[in-house]
This record gives structure tokens, sequence and C-alpha cells, in this order.
């Protein structure tokens, strides 16, 4: 049993595994092994140790997931472009916004004005977005450089022809508990509203609680001293932490005693 988040982060969890794998130290093999035992093999190809291999490895972490019916094999980018289009799967939008375990294609044909046009040319190369952060995401290719490797690719950016997008909702069999959809929040997507609203309700929670024992004699000290003399409804607040426009009162406080 698995959750959506859990499947998409199981897939790229093995491409993580095979890092470093590469045609230098042969490893690179068991990959294409893997690929070649589907039956039938995608256009009935069986794979040769001299072919590019980006794509079978995309599909051989599927398979490996066990995930076949969703991440759908082949060793070619095209054809795989081909096989998500028929799904209803295929994400032309440059700008999208990944989620892990998404599949990005790349051209290297995208131009200088890539951020206004549609590259619509052959794709040249694939991965599994692994990580997703405001502007970046880290994508988990094979035969990167001839080995199992990541690059970092601004969202947005060049080179991105689009996205594969396995269906990894038909495949999970628990639903999300809220405290699983909270952890899949991307704070990069707040507004200043909602952070400020988050601060405030921090501030009442803070407020709320009572300072500990040790710090009794300083607190007495401090408030005898007027450092500290709390708001307008008495309220000290010394679970709460200080800002810097806070900390020069209190050192003003200080220097120039009422």
């Amino acid at each position: 049993m698995a959750t959506e988040k859990e499947l998409r982060h199981k897939v790229v969890n093995i491409m993580k595994g095979w890092l470093g794998w590469s045609e230098v130290n042969g490893k690179f093999k068991a990959i294409i092994d893997l690929y070649n035992t589907q039956k039938p093999l995608p256009v009935g190809y069986k794979m040769k140790y001299t072919d590019e291999w980006c794509a079978a490895t995309v599909t051989a972490a599927g398979m490996q997931a066990g995930l076949s019916d969703i991440i759908l094999g082949e060793c070619s980018c095209s054809r795989m472009i081909a096989l998500y289009k028929a799904k209803g799967r295929w994400m032309e939008d440059d700008a999208y916004r990944p989620d892990i375990g998404d599949i990005l294609m790349y051209c290297w044909k995208d131009g200088d004005n890539y951020a206004t046009t549609d590259q619509t040319a052959n794709p040249n190369h694939v991965g599994f977005v692994g990580a997703v952060n405001s502007n970046t995401m880290t994508i988990y290719e094979g035969n990167k450089g001839e080995a199992v490797a990541t690059r970092t690719v601004p969202i947005n950016g060049r080179y991105i022809r689009g996205y594969c997008l396995p269906d990894y909702a038909s495949k999970a069999t628990t639903i999300k508990t809220e405290a699983e959809e909270d952890d899949d929040m991307d704070i990069s997507k707040l507004t200043d509203a909602d952070i400020e609203a988050l601060a405030a309700r921090l501030d009442t929670v803070l407020s709320k609680k009572e300072p500990s024992d040790w710090s009794k004699e300083a607190r007495i000290w401090a408030e005898g001293q007027n450092i500290i003399s709390g708001d307008q409804a008495g309220n000290k607040k010394y679970k709460k932490p200080a800002t810097r426009e806070e900390l020069v009162q209190i050192l003003y406080n200080i220097e120039n005693p009422s």
C-alpha cells in the first residue's frame, strides 16, 4: 500500500541508488539488461550496450519500482512522448511546474527565445524530476556524461521540450492523511499575505506560553530596569523570538534607563 507521494519518491529513490553507474565502471549494463527483460520489447528492439541509454534508464527505473503500466517503456525519447500523448499524459507547456517523479524531456535545439516560444523539435534526452525548489529543479538522468547523474534546471528554462506525466494517482492504494497533505505544502507558493498571517498566528501562540522558572531572576531585573515592558495587555511575550527592531530597542533601554 502506498500513497501517490510515496510512489513518486520510490522511482526517484531508485535513480538515486544508481547514481555513479557509468560506462566507465560498467554498472550501466545492469540497466540495459533490466530494460531488455521486457516482454514484449518495445518495437521488438533489444538494446545493445553501445546504444544511447537515457530513455532506457527511465524505463528500467519504472520497471524496478513495479510501475511499468504507468511509466511507459521505451528506449527512444520520441516514441516515449508518443506513448504518453496517446494516454493524455503529455505536458507540452514548458512553464509547467512539475512534481517529483514527473519525466522531463530535453531538446538541445531550443533557441534564445525559449521563454516566449514552444520548441516542438524531436527530443534529445530525458530524466526524472527528483526535487523542485522555488525556481529550479533537480533532474536524475541516465547517460548524462555516460553515467547516471543529476542536473539542475531552471523551471521554464531553456532546452525543456515538455513533460511526460506518469499517472501515479491511479496506482495509489491509500489516501493521504491531513498531515501528509500538509507535508506537501510548497512554501515557495505562499503569498506575502500568507506569510504575514502565519507570523501573526505564531505570535499569538507563543504569546500564550509562560516563561520558564530558570529565567525568573533575570526577568525581574529586566522589568525593574524598564528593559522589558510588554504590550498594552501587559503580556511580555518571553517565548516570542525578538526581531532586530526589538533588540535595538532593548539595547537602547539599557543605555538610556528611564
